[in-house]
C-alpha cells in the first residue's frame, strides 16, 4: 500500500505536474486541453487578478467616499436645521420674556398707584383723626 502511495505521488503526480508546467512554458498552449486553447502563465494570471482586485478596491473606495460625503451632507443639514430651530426657540422665548417683563412693569405701576392712593387715603384719615381729637 505504501509503495502504491509513493508511486502515485512520485511518478504520476510529478508527470502530471511536469506536463502542466511544460504546457504553460510552451507558448501558453496547454496540450491536454482542447486544441489551440491558450492558457496564461501563472504570473500573468496573478497580475491580471491583482489588477482586477485593485480596480475593484478603487471602485469600492469611490463608493464609500460617496456614501461618506452623503452622510456628511446629511449631518451638516441636520445641524443647520437644529441651529435654526434653536434660534427660533430662542427668539420665541425672548419675546415671551419681554412680554412678561412688560406685564410685570404694568402690574408694578398699578401697584405703585394703588400704594400711593392708599398712603394718601391713610394721610387723610390721620388728619381727620387729629382734627377730630382737637
Amino acid at each position: 500500500m505504501q509503495d502504491l502511495k509513493d508511486m502515485t505521488n512520485n511518478v504520476h503526480y510529478e508527470n502530471y505536474r511536469s506536463r502542466k508546467l511544460a504546457a504553460v512554458t510552451c507558448n501558453g498552449v496547454d496540450l491536454s486541453k482542447a486544441k489551440g486553447q491558450l492558457t496564461k502563465s501563472p504570473l500573468a494570471q496573478m497580475e491580471e487578478e491583482r489588477r482586477e482586485h485593485v480596480m475593484k478596491m478603487k471602485k469600492m473606495e469611490t463608493e464609500m467616499e460617496q456614501v461618506f460625503e452623503m452622510k456628511v451632507k446629511e449631518k451638516k443639514q441636520k445641524l443647520k436645521d437644529s441651529k435654526a430651530e434653536l434660534e427660533r426657540r430662542h427668539e420665541q422665548r425672548k419675546k415671551t420674556l419681554e412680554a412678561q417683563y412688560k406685564e410685570l412693569e404694568e402690574k408694578r405701576k398699578l401697584f405703585e398707584e394703588d400704594r400711593s392712593n392708599w398712603e394718601a387715603h391713610q394721610r387723610i384719615l390721620e388728619q381727620q383723626k387729629l382734627e377730630a381729637s382737637k
